[in-house]
């Protein structure tokens, strides 16, 4: 992989730029990456460059899809399996926003799905899809079900800055990303790897060169 050093604002201006040249009517794209390192504020970032675009864009988070509290603790609160491929319900969130987008669905969309501060559903109402709209999501473990997606942007992380980052009682998350790392092989994977362990100076990688 060949990376190039970019400032934060390049960085987001690259994405929305790659991102809004996309074949896809409604690109579907993701974040990869955990929004204690900064994952939700570079979704924000490219979101407002593709608006300056003109493009509509839907901002979404995997954590507003997770599954209930009873369903995604079942097999306990520090199971590595239920958070990889488990935690984020991914039938409704294909089910719900994904899919209704890419086939511009007449019914619309749903931007969320759950409340993860208090485990309730949320009720929100059926939005219309516009043309040209663009799905921005962020969350870490996207890679494990990348099912609706069209695109994937990996950050990438050592396992020491991310223990830095998260709070006492998710550390635990650091071995289960370490063994997402090796499993799903991400940076193989994602159409751009970002390294990220110092989100003010990242660099980025493309798959490949015709992007």
């Amino acid at each position: 992989m060949r990376f190039r050093p970019l400032t934060p604002a390049l960085l987001a201006r690259d994405l929305a730029d790659h991102i809004d040249r996309r074949p896809e009517p409604r690109p579907r794209v993701g974040i990869d990456g955990f929004a204690e390192t900064g994952a939700d504020g570079l979704a924000d970032a490219v979101g407002e460059r593709l608006r300056e675009l003109g493009r509509p864009v839907i901002r979404a988070s995997t954590r507003w899809w997770w599954r209930a509290a009873s369903l995604r603790l079942e097999l306990g609160r520090t199971d590595p399996d239920m958070l990889l491929y488990g935690w984020v319900d991914g039938g409704a969130l294909r089910r719900e926003l994904l899919d209704p987008v890419a086939a511009a669905a007449p019914g619309g969309y749903l931007p969320r799905l759950r409340d993860p501060a208090t485990d309730r559903a949320i009720r929100d109402e059926r939005r219309p899809v516009r043309e040209g709209t663009i799905v921005l999501i962020d969350g870490p473990f996207l890679l494990a079900d990348p099912d609706g997606l069209d695109a994937v942007v990996h950050l990438r992380l050592s396992p020491a800055a991310l223990a830095r980052a998260l709070p006492a009682d998710r550390q635990w998350w650091v071995p289960a990303y370490e063994r997402y790392v090796a499993d799903e092989r991400p940076a193989a994977r994602a159409d751009a790897t970002v390294t990220y362990d110092h989100p003010a100076a990242p660099a980025i990688a493309w798959r490949t060169e015709s992007h």
